[in-house]
């Protein structure tokens, strides 16, 4: 009879357990006793964890339950060696609890339940506490029937505690170390009823019995408490350090962030979800410091976005430096030089490749002590993306998916009919130009008044005519689970989009499989792929550029179906629509296999061998076409169709070998890895052009016309990195951090002596909050790190074989006859070598409140040294002269990042505000006594690289506003342009040398911000949720040219702006010059065409509800969570009168316009 009733007890308690550790949102195991008190000496603390933080840290990591009764894992500690992270979960228990004389029983896949050796006796509930004996394990036949107990056993359990009265409830909320807190919100679950803590701790509440209490407060985790038969609970609230114990991602391994002595930013999975963006790239934008994300839109599969860390580093222009002085080079800046680098999994990869929806965590490593261990490839940052695998046994499928309405944003505004015709009779006639039939004054009512738009379009309509909204749809199925020896998640992604200008559109089809198979406890291997097909096309004549520069006149489409025609011939439209187009198809393909081997006690050896292909064809076909005007009859037929075939491929293999071993001898921390990586890298290209075929249906390259227009041309590249690194950690106590870097890289790029060089870095940390006289402050400030780096890395961003000599073909005349050869055309520069990059960089981490609020602060100096520029050789070598390691670059600026996490009220409601701002000073050191180097003409923008100036300076004319009358001009005190007359642009003689000329032209603002930021706002409610992300920039200019500077002067688009806004004798007080038709001479690069291209912008705002989990449970699902998000509201800047959008830069070009995103997605969880 006694073993019946134990058994019974031992069920019933079991049930009960089962039943509390399944109560939704129990983060944390709930703890009922009220006087729990730490006793471990400060050198116990970090030397050992007490049992039941360890075993809440394998609950989150796992995924599981794992269920335990306070007093039999009080005051045990194990030590932090005890855990194998790599491990499996049942492992990793076992060697917890044995030595402690505990055992774990495994009460479902997905639930474990701690027990002790010792003979259980009853078990039951005094005054709110737990009291009795600690549960034993019983024979497998009593736990297996206690497994197969239905859920309605579970509620008969509670049966009697369930009342629907409400009673009176007492207690009192500690810390965890015994400390009354004060100010707690006690709440009743799903109510607006509750109270809160008072001066001692103490609370009272009416509640029933079947009612849960929610304990939360600032700084501490939240736990939820079922009622039940009890008048009185006695709670003790886990701290919530969830930002300190946060491990961040670094290279080759990770580390918790209050370890790191090195500036790193990171942001997860959730934060990336509330984005739904097709290029993961536009989801970093105004969420780290120090990162600036640069979105020129880019057309459906063809991202135009780049990431730029803490600055310019490298100017390394082609093309420019063969002259002193003022130089108009033809070459132009590489930016992509600038470019951080991308790890993925370990393997160099594209960061527009990856699915969004693959992501688990996104590092960015800003310092050099962080990236130095990437030495050569590391001076612009480096971003480390880590996908997600399979966390435990159970099988979890995810749905995420979305649909989506895509609409152009600031798009210029034409100017009106009439206006637009009444000044170019102001135009021609200043310029004294005979005034065409078009403008006489019975043409312009005719074509004002006139409703037949075919025999009178109006000008320039091609925004309107060519734009549409566009659809885009993105869906991705994961399945994740497994066993203990092999855990998996498959990735399917399927993505279409479309373009906001016909013909242009792109599809995305992925699979990703990442597997880790557990051999034995001591060796694990990983098995990863992922391939990717993108379909992708454009008009092949872009009709982007001619929105603004296209024909004025044309009737866009006539209603029979032909295409207008006007004098300047472009139409943007039939370009669009049946121009030709241009394809493209790429396979993507990314392969790894890693193996971890334990050797010994914290010994690990691992090794990882990937490969990577990427494989692109492109068709780019030219139709022929006719379009006419059928006002004059003139038609313009364009006969010849062309075909380009383009076929790009990249293999290339990655070895990475890596030995670590961590070791602890009582306060002393060691850590170290030793590491040796391979790459090989071969890239191959070919093309071939025909024209002339038969009909446009005939696209294939053999059948063009066989004669000499057509051609073929080819590179093979081959290029290879070959690296030996290591890093040392120690920290005593927390307290005190060190940690050295070391690479030494070695690269094909290079020769000689100058192939190999070493890449050191140093850091230093100091947890001031861990010192004796700190313990004063720990309410408010309960950690304080400072830190401090210093290092050198690498640019190895130059292009292959860069120190030959290089050969052209050529002829030579031997004895009167012509001969076929080669002659040398560049010299050879073999002591040609890497752009290095010295950083340092002082910081400071805080944590406030009890962690509830988060300040990062960092300043840096960047010196950047050996920048490739052709410095001047001797005209009479009749060579071009090789790039030499020369210029200088610096950067320097402030981090700021703050975070606050508000508490969940009484009502549910509960708030995230976080922001960053970032400030960036760039100038160029030094040329060598070169330069100043110039790109650019009087028409487009021009850039200049001069000592003392930031990279990107904007370089024209200084303007002191407009001529008002004749004798102004006459007494200028500068030669000025003949003809120059009453409304022409005032500009200023700044050499002061009595004349107006290009050696006047100075520094008129800068394209690169110097300030950015970004604000984050989290709210929710309950089950809804409300995301709110701002982003900016200033003290950034934008540069006008082409049309919207020209003011009518070729007859093309003209901008709204200048709408009864240029100067004439009756409005002399206007904004712009006097329009002159065909004389640029208002128009030149000066300050009047600057703008202010500051900005703040409501990025991305999205609104989700999830339906309670009671709910989604009785349709077999675990989560089912459906938001709608917009993309690009609303922009705050000076460039918004012009309807330009602020992250497209300076320019004539005109690029694919920005969208804003109206997005409906879905998330599910089985």
């Amino acid at each position: 009879m006694t073993n019946h009733l134990r058994e019974a007890s031992h069920a019933g308690i079991l049930l009960l357990l089962l039943l509390v550790g399944f109560q939704p949102g129990w983060s944390q195991s709930v703890v009922l006793a009220s006087n729990v008190q730490q006793k471990r000496t400060a050198s116990d603390q970090v030397a050992s964890r007490q049992l039941k933080d360890v075993l809440n840290d394998l609950k989150s990591q796992y995924g599981v339950n794992i269920m335990f009764e306070l007093r039999t894992v009080d005051g045990l500690s194990v030590t932090p060696e005890s855990v194998n992270t790599k491990s499996t979960l049942d492992k990793n228990l076992e060697t917890l609890l044995r030595p402690l004389g505990l055992r774990y029983k495994k009460v479902n896949s997905n639930s474990y339940l701690i027990l002790s050796d010792r003979k259980a006796k009853k078990i039951a509930f005094k005054d709110g506490q737990i009291s009795g004996p600690t549960l034993n394990q019983e024979t497998d036949a009593q736990n297996e029937s206690t497994e197969k107990l239905p859920a309605v056993a579970l509620l008969a359990v509670t049966k009697t505690a369930t009342q629907a009265v409400a009673d009176p409830i007492t207690g009192t909320v500690k810390s965890q170390t015994g400390e009354t807190l004060p100010g707690i919100n006690v709440v009743i679950k799903n109510t607006t009823k509750g109270t809160s803590t008072d001066a001692n701790g103490k609370f009272t509440i009416d509640a029933p019995a079947n009612a849960i209490l929610v304990f939360s407060g600032i700084g501490f985790a939240t736990q939820e408490v079922p009622v039940g038969s009890r008048s009185r609970i006695d709670v003790a609230l886990a701290s919530d350090n969830k930002q300190l114990d946060e491990v961040v991602v670094v290279g080759y391994g990770t580390q918790k962030r209050n370890s790191l002595t090195n500036s790193v930013s990171q942001i997860g999975a959730e934060e990336v979800a509330r984005r739904p963006v097709s290029n993961i790239s536009q989801a970093l934008q105004g969420q780290l410091p120090g990162v600036t994300v640069l979105d020129q839109g880019g057309s459906p599969g063809r991202s135009n976005t780049a990431i730029r860390v803490r600055g310019i580093t490298t100017f390394n222009i082609n093309g420019i430096g063969n002259t002193a002085g003022t130089n108009n080079g033809s070459g132009g800046y590489d930016m992509t030089k600038n470019d951080a680098l991308v790890i993925v999994d370990g393997i160099e990869q594209r960061l527009a490749d990856i699915n969004p929806d693959d992501i688990e965590t996104i590092s960015i490593l800003k310092d050099a002590s962080s990236t130095a261990i990437y030495g050569s490839r590391a001076t612009n940052g480096v971003v480390l993306v880590t996908t997600k695998r399979a966390k435990g046994s159970k099988v979890v499928v995810d749905y995420n998916g979305y649909y989506a309405s895509q609409q152009s944003i600031n798009t210029p505004h034409m100017m009106g009919i009439e206006d637009y015709m009444r000044m170019q009779v102001v135009a021609y006639t200043n310029a004294g130009s005979t005034l065409p039939a078009r403008f006489t004054e019975q043409s312009i009512q005719a074509y004002v008044t006139a409703t037949d738009r075919e025999k009178y379009p109006l000008p320039n309509t091609w925004f309107q005519t060519v734009l549409q909204a566009a659809p885009q749809q993105n869906h991705t199925l994961s399945v994740a689970g497994g066993s203990e020896a092999i855990r998996t998640r498959l990735s399917l992604r399927y993505q279409d989009q479309g373009g906001i200008i016909t013909h242009y559109a792109s599809k995305i089809g992925e699979i990703r499989l990442n597997s880790d198979y557990t051999i034995s406890p001591k060796l694990r291997v990983s098995a990863d792929v992922d391939y990717r097909y993108n379909y992708s096309q454009a008009p092949t004549i872009d009709p982007i550029n001619f929105l603004l520069h296209g024909s004025l006149w044309a009737v866009p489409k006539y209603a029979d179906g032909t295409y207008g025609l006007s004098t300047q011939g472009n139409n943007p439209l039939m370009y669009a629509e049946i121009g030709g187009d241009s394809k493209r198809f790429a396979d993507y393909l990314v392969g790894s296999v890693k193996g971890e081997w334990d050797i010994a006690e914290g010994l690990t050896f691992s090794t990882q061998l990937a490969g990577r292909g990427y494989f692109t064809q492109e068709k780019n076909y030219a139709n022929s076409y006719v379009n006419v005007d059928k006002n004059t009859n003139i038609t313009k037929t364009v006969a010849n169709n062309t075909l380009t075939e383009v076929r790009n491929s990249l293999r290339e293999y990655t070895l990475i070998s890596l030995l670590t071993y961590q070791k602890s001898l009582n306060s002393h921390n060691f850590k170290g890895l030793l590491g040796y990586s391979q790459i090989g890298n071969t890239q191959t290209f070919l093309s071939a052009y025909r024209e002339r075929f038969y009909n446009n249906d005939i696209q294939s390259i053999s059948q063009g016309a066989n004669d000499g227009t057509k051609s073929n041309s080819g590179s093979d590249a081959v290029y290879g990195l070959r690296s030996y690194f290591a890093r040392v950690n120690y920290d005593y106590d927390g307290k005190y951090l060190v940690e050295v870097n070391g690479r030494y890289d070695g690269s094909s790029k290079f020769t000689g002596q100058k192939q190999y060089s070493f890449f050191p870095s140093f850091s230093a940390g100091w947890r001031i909050s861990k010192e004796n006289f700190w313990q004063g402050l720990q309410k408010t400030v309960n950690d304080l790190k400072v830190r401090g780096s210093w290092g050198i890395t690498g640019n190895q961003s130059v292009n292959l074989y860069s120190y030959y000599a290089s050969l052209a073909a050529s002829g030579y005349d031997f004895n009167g006859a012509a001969v076929q050869g080669y002659r040398q055309t560049t010299l050879a520069n073999t002591d040609l070598g890497w752009e290095s990059t010295t950083q340092l960089d002082l910081g400071l981490d805080a944590s406030f409140f009890r962690g509830r609020m988060n300040l990062t602060v960092d300043y840096y100096r960047k010196l950047t040294n050996d920048i490739l520029l052709n410095l001047d050789i001797p005209a009479t070598l009749g060579l071009i002269a090789p790039p030499q390691n020369a210029g200088s670059v610096e950067n320097k600026g402030w981090e700021f990042s703050l975070n606050y996490r508000g508490a969940k009220s009484a009502s549910g409601f509960q708030y995230n505000l976080g922001g960053n701002f970032s400030i960036n000073e760039n100038k160029v050191v030094d040329l060598k006594g070169t330069g100043p180097y110039i790109l650019g003409s009087d028409i487009d923008p021009r850039y200049i690289i001069a000592v003392g100036l930031p990279i990107n300076t904007l370089w024209g004319y200084k303007t002191d506003g407009l001529f008002q009358t004749q004798e102004q001009i006459t007494n200028y005190k500068a030669t000025y342009a003949a003809n120059t007359k009453p409304g022409d642009v005032k500009y200023i003689d700044s050499n002061g040398d009595g004349k107006i000329d290009a050696n006047d032209m100075t520094n008129i603002g800068n394209s690169f911000p110097k300030f950015t930021f970004g604000l984050t706002s989290n709210f929710s409610y309950r089950n809804f949720e409300l995301n709110l992300l701002f982003q900016g920039a200033a003290k950034v200019d934008t540069r006008l040219a082409g049309a919207l500077a020209e003011m009518g002067n070729q007859e093309g688009f003209t901008h709204s702006i200048y709408t009864n806004n240029y100067w004439t004798p009756e409005h002399p007080d206007a904004r712009f010059p006097r329009p002159l038709k065909f004389d640029l001479r208002n128009v030149a690069t000066s300050d009047r065409l600057i703008i202010d291209g500051s900005y703040v912008r409501l990025k991305n705002i999205q609104l989700a509800y999830s339906l309670p989990v009671a709910l989604a449970n009785k349709i077999r699902l675990n989560r089912i969570r459906a938001y709608v998000s917009a993309t690009n509201i609303f922009t705050i800047s000076k460039l918004n009168e012009w309807n330009l959008d602020p992250e497209v830069g300076s320019g004539r070009a005109v690029y694919y316009p920005q969208t804003s995103l109206y997005t409906l997605g879905l998330n599910l969880n089985f």
